[in-house]
């Protein structure tokens, strides 16, 4: 998630060379609702002209949590953002810059990260925030009780390991110097670690007698308390939820005085947007001509970074097969779903990482589209074409059921066409349409104790998702090292591959960018060769927005991010 190449690549070679030896570095971050209508800071920051009133953003789905640390996803953080700040945050050119760190130094061996804090900040209930509440965030991600998905965030620190294992009651090399300092150090130099420090800190004083097993099941994440820009009121489940402006905010005062985000079907949202009652909705390509119409209404497109795929449960029987998988993949017609359901906002993807990011290999292994291809494939497998035209192995048809979250038009659809175009390759697929949160529960389940477990094959087939890069693509190693398989990670494909396993740890030494790339281009290759994934399509964010709200800019980091700085004409 993201902006342009040359950006990001100068960005990416900026800290590389800070990993390489520099010294010092001064990176300041500085009742139902009625209808209506983050960037960088610092301790010394001016509050800005308030025009007060009330934004309402729509969403297709509710969160599951409005806890960061519990396995966060674009539904929540559209929340959490304005709830809780991060230590430090990407800039709109994948820059870091400070959050609740106002600065930091880095050793000259790379390996101690030393943060500087800025300083009067208060939780929401008035509490001071201090470096042990930092202290407190990243050591719960080392926790062997925490099952959330975020201890690659802090693996890398010397001691976490440790800690993770049992082996010890701390992590060493996380040290509180001061109430406003704090220091990170490294057991090698790792050219992510900066970015993964993206994520909102928590509340010490409220979650530390709290098993962070059983954060998940906290009122903490229907009550939350941070020190953001917002403060939060009310949650109406399956309604909305509302935070109200935080004046006490030590980057100045949020301009307006809530934001309510609503929850509902694509089409009742858009509906909504219509008769203007909700102020930000997303909309689908399709529908931009129609908003385009309306004299009140703005059309803005985020570029994501991002990429749409069908991931596969490399448990399943069927999905063991690699040529099973190849198969699906050139009996996929990229190029008509795009053509047909994205239209100008969207581009073929081949690769798993976005073709827009400096990660893209443009020479990756492709599947285009062949149906004669995908046939053969699967009388290789030893499938042979039965009387009702499918594909079956010793006794069993090629059916599997295709998880398809409901909210976003252009991924339903997606889902139709592919139904339609592996039946056609002798493929029978069944669309399970569910909300998002319900999917998740899926990918991501949980055992009768209420503790995330490992997925098994009879949890899912096959889905549809969107991923896209925040802040450094080494966020794709929780989805593809053997080592974070739920519960310790996102790789919930049940994907392994020793090889892939030590390319994440050979680029997160790199500091040279060239290395790094050449190593994360080799990465795409071996994915797209294996195809735990199908890369579909990459698009752009659109949003529709009343054009009495002023600042309105989304981009790779949400809907949300800079709603600080929202007013009302």
């Amino acid at each position: 998630m993201k902006k342009g190449m040359t950006a990001l690549l100068t960005s990416i070679i900026g800290l590389s060379l800070v990993l390489a030896g520099c010294s010092s570095n001064d990176s300041k971050g500085s009742a139902s609702p009625s209808a209506s209508a983050g960037s960088s800071a610092s301790a010394s920051a001016s509050a800005p002209a308030r025009s007060g009133g009330t934004v309402t953003v729509a969403q297709a789905s509710e969160p599951g949590n409005l806890n960061p640390l519990i396995y966060a996803t674009t539904t929540d953080t559209n929340v959490t953002h304005m709830i809780f700040d991060p230590l430090v945050k990407p800039d709109a050119e994948l820059k870091m810059t400070g959050g609740l760190a106002k600065s930091w130094d880095i050793s000259e061996d790379g390996l101690t990260y030393t943060f500087h804090l800025n300083e009067g900040v208060k939780w929401h209930d008035g509490q001071p925030f201090t470096a042990k509440d930092v202290a407190f965030t990243f050591t719960s991600m080392a926790d062997p009780r925490y099952d959330g998905g975020a201890y690659s965030r802090v693996q890398p620190v010397v001691g976490a390991a440790d800690f993770h294992d049992g082996k010890a009651d701390s992590v060493s090399g996380i040290k509180v110097v001061d109430d406003n300092t704090i220091s990170f150090t490294l057991a090698t130099p790792n050219a992510s670690f900066i970015a993964s420090l993206f994520i909102g800190i928590l509340p010490e004083h409220l979650l530390k007698d709290v098993s962070p097993s059983d954060w998940a099941k906290n009122a903490f994440n229907r009550n939350p308390v941070g020190t953001g820009p917002f403060k939060f009121v009310k949650w109406e489940t399956g309604q909305y939820i509302e935070v109200a402006a935080n004046p006490d905010y030590f980057g100045g005062a949020p301009k307006l005085d809530k934001v309510i985000t609503r929850f509902g079907d694509a089409n009742t949202m858009l509906a909504a947007f219509m008769n203007q009652e909700v102020d930000i909705v997303p909309v689908a390509g399709d529908q931009v001509p129609s908003i385009e119409t309306l004299d009140f209404a703005d059309v803005k497109a985020a570029n994501d970074l991002s990429v749409y795929y069908v991931g596969f449960n490399l448990l399943n029987p069927f999905f063991k097969d690699l040529k099973v998988r190849q198969a699906l993949s050139y009996g996929t017609d990229k190029n008509l779903i795009v053509s047909s359901i994205i239209g100008e906002y969207g581009e073929v993807s081949d690769d798993l990482f976005p073709n827009a990011h400096w990660s893209h290999n443009p020479d990756v292994t492709k599947y285009p589209y062949d149906k004669a291809k995908a046939k053969q494939l699967l009388e290789e497998a030893g499938f042979k074409l039965n009387g009702k035209g499918i594909y079956e192995k010793d006794g069993k048809e090629l059916k599997f059921s295709l998880s398809v979250p409901t909210g976003k038009t252009e991924r339903e659809k997606t889902g139709v066409l592919l139904k339609q175009q592996w039946g056609e390759i002798g493929v029978g697929v069944e669309i399970v349409s569910l909300d998002f949160s319900t999917l998740v529960t899926k990918l991501l389940p949980t055992g009768s104790d209420g503790k995330q477990r490992a997925v098994k094959a009879d949890d899912y087939d096959a889905y549809i998702l969107g991923f896209g890069v925040e802040a450094d693509p080494d966020e794709y190693r929780s989805y593809f090292d053997s080592k974070f398989m739920p519960p310790n990670g996102y790789n919930f494909v049940s994907y392994s591959n020793p090889k892939i396993d030590g390319l994440f740890d050979q680029e997160l030494t790199q500091t040279n960018q060239d290395e790094r790339t050449s190593t994360f281009h080799e990465i795409a290759k071996i994915l797209s060769d294996d195809v735990p994934w199908i890369p579909i399509y990459g698009q752009k964010s659109v949003f529709a927005s009343n054009k009495k709200i002023e600042g309105f800019d989304p981009d790779f980091r949400g809907v949300s991010f800079n709603a600080k700085d929202w007013s009302l004409k």
